[in-house]
């Protein structure tokens, strides 16, 4: 992924800024690119002060300078522009370039940066036009080049057009005399040392506490703009969210259950446990929506304390299920839903069962009865690999007038983060673009261990995570439950050396569960059962759990464990998909993810 600085488009951009920036964001075959934004120049050579757009610095090709615009109308008329709705309508877009790049220039020569034989070009962006509205056939004159134009349909593919622009600067300036021009010069140490000096560092007060609270202002800045997809559909009264995960389903999900509140009996549930009671935090001032997992629902309806103690997978997704709708039949008021969001959708789109209990849920006596599911068909690591549907149709075989709304921008983890478990994988997720940018540096790491060292290796995996992030918004995930997982047989020894200690410390708590297990109430190939609360890790103490358990969940940092022979014989001896398991435990990471294979 592009490097962007700022790692969000700085306060105060106007619309054309924030689309270009957007475009380089989610650009995906520019990773060693650096794009800096809104660069403010107090030492112009020309004016008391300017602004740069943007810079973009390119390895192996050379500097872009560009000019944002996204006028109504434009006119270039004997020399002269004129941009209508823009704070300079008369101002030439490309004097503004070029007094920019003579100050850029000559503060890097200043400061003995630039060798002066880097290509530096410029472009103008029209974010709000495009070429085929011009009515004249060849915009350029002896001022500027046809080619130093940009336009809306460029913001598609942003790195072809700043390539392009390069190109045709190449072949131009290389064959006049005179002029120092070699794009081989911008090594990539090179391009690192220019974006040093443009824009310096200095180290002042702020705290891990201060960078995550910028962090959870621009992750609930971006889901609130999910709000526009809300917009369009919620008209509709059966809707389905489709998408990879961290693509805001959750979000919309629960946005659309307090938009259908007023006048109507709402349940929001899901098969998750820990999912149900994120669910419920979010939802926790909405005193008139029901949030429960479908587990706990059933037995209230079949009016049962407790799964029974040899409970099988045939007891939560048959037997169950046939004694709680019995109940509705019953007792129809029992149920009598107005409306019914379901996250995780695609836990329970292949128990027939449990979908009758959904759905008589529903009222049938008041009109059309408000639905929405949401699910990612990668998900489903509770069910055999044979045994996977396609949840929408699923879905759409019950509701026919489904309304399908695919999600494929990511909101949740960093784009280098994803490039990076996708190349690991050598599989894609699905994302189209990227929302959430970041500067972290090898933000996937592999930490191969052996199980002589294992436990060294998670201390030092642990340590160096905990220099960027507190300890509770740490998860350490693995495919086995409490007692086989690395953790749980850390946790179980008798003797430990000091690096041990070190690590219980930060991941027992006072009572047992944290993350525990996977309940057989998610999927039925875990023996390991654990019907007490499960309690949340103190702020002291890093979670620690099972992938199972934590899907439809995240966390600004994971690792995962255990990612080796044993793990991968577990996983298939029960017929799932190890690829899918691995895609849920790395989609889980929203900043920074550590594996540790053994």
């Amino acid at each position: 992924m592009t490097r962007m600085i700022p790692p969000r488009p700085r306060t105060g951009a106007n619309f054309s800024e924030q689309r270009i920036f957007d475009a380089f964001a989610g650009a995906h075959d520019a990773d060693d690119w650096i794009v800096l934004h809104s660069l403010e120049i107090r030492r112009h050579a020309a004016q008391f002060q300017g602004e740069a757009d943007f810079i973009v610095l390119i390895p192996g090709r050379g500097i872009v300078v560009i000019e944002a615009k996204s006028p109504e109308y434009v006119e270039y008329r004997d020399g002269e522009w004129r941009l209508d709705r823009v704070p300079s309508p008369g101002k030439s877009p490309f004097a503004q370039l070029d007094g920019s790049i003579r100050s850029l220039r000559g503060y890097l020569k200043r400061r003995g940066i630039l060798t002066g034989a880097e290509p530096i070009a410029r472009l103008v962006w029209f974010t709000s036009l495009d070429r085929h509205q011009f009515n004249n056939a060849t915009p350029g004159d002896m001022q500027f080049f046809e080619w130093e134009l940009a336009w809306r349909r460029d913001l598609q593919h942003p790195t072809s057009a700043i390539r392009h622009v390069l190109d045709e600067h190449d072949a131009w300036y290389s064959a006049v005399d005179d002029v120092e021009h070699d794009p081989s010069v911008m090594t990539p140490e090179h391009v690192e040392e220019i974006a040093a000096t443009l824009l310096g560092d200095f180290v002042g007060g702020r705290t891990a506490a201060d960078r995550k609270l910028e962090r959870l202002d621009e992750e609930h800045r971006l889901l609130k703009e999910q709000r526009t997809v809300l917009d369009m559909v919620e008209g509709n009264d059966h809707i389905y969210f489709d998408g990879p995960a961290g693509t805001g389903k959750s979000y919309l999900l629960t946005q659309l259950a307090k938009r259908w509140r007023p006048g109507h009996r709402t349940l929001v549930t899901c098969w998750n446990l820990l999912m149900a009671d994120d669910l419920r935090d979010a939802l926790r001032a909405q005193r008139e929506i029901v949030v429960d997992d479908l587990n706990t629902l059933m037995l209230r309806l079949a009016r049962l304390d407790e799964n029974p103690a040899d409970a099988t997978q045939q007891w939560y997704t048959e037997e169950l299920p046939a004694l709680a709708l019995a109940a509705l039949r019953e007792d129809p008021s029992r149920g009598h839903y107005d409306a019914i969001c379901v996250d995780e959708f695609q836990d329970i789109a292949g128990f027939p069962a449990v979908l009758d209990v959904v759905f008589a849920l529903a009222r049938s006596d008041a009109g059309p009865v408000k639905l929405a599911f949401a699910g990612d068909a990668r998900q489903q690591i509770l069910r055999p690999s044979a045994a996977h549907v396609d949840p929408y149709a699923a879905a759409r075989e019950r509701v026919p007038d489904l309304v399908h709304v695919a999600l494929r921008r990511s909101l949740r983890q960093t784009g280098i983060l994803t490039s990076s478990a996708q190349e690991l994988l050598s599989r894609q997720f699905g994302y189209r673009s990227h929302r959430v940018t970041s500067t972290v540096d090898a933000p996937l790491v592999v930490k191969p261990a052996t199980p002589a060292d294992a436990t060294h290796v998670l201390f030092t995996a642990l340590k160096e995570l905990l220099e960027h992030h507190a300890a509770h918004d740490i998860v350490i995930l693995s495919p086995f439950g409490a007692r086989n997982s690395l953790v749980g047989r850390l946790l179980a020894a008798d003797s430990f050396t000091k690096e041990e200690r070190w690590l219980r410390e930060r991941l027992r708590v006072s009572t047992p569960g944290t993350l525990g297990p996977v309940d057989a109430a998610s999927t039925g190939t875990v023996v390991e059962v654990d019907d007490q609360p499960l309690p949340k890790a103190p702020p002291s103490r890093v979670r620690w759990g099972s992938i199972f358990k934590y899907k439809g969940l995240d966390a600004e940092a994971v690792i995962l464990t255990d990612i080796g022979d044993d793990g991968l014989a577990f996983v298939r001896g029960e017929g799932l998909d190890w690829f899918d398991l691995l895609y849920v435990g790395l989609t889980r990471a929203r900043y920074r993810c550590v594996v540790i294979p053994n």
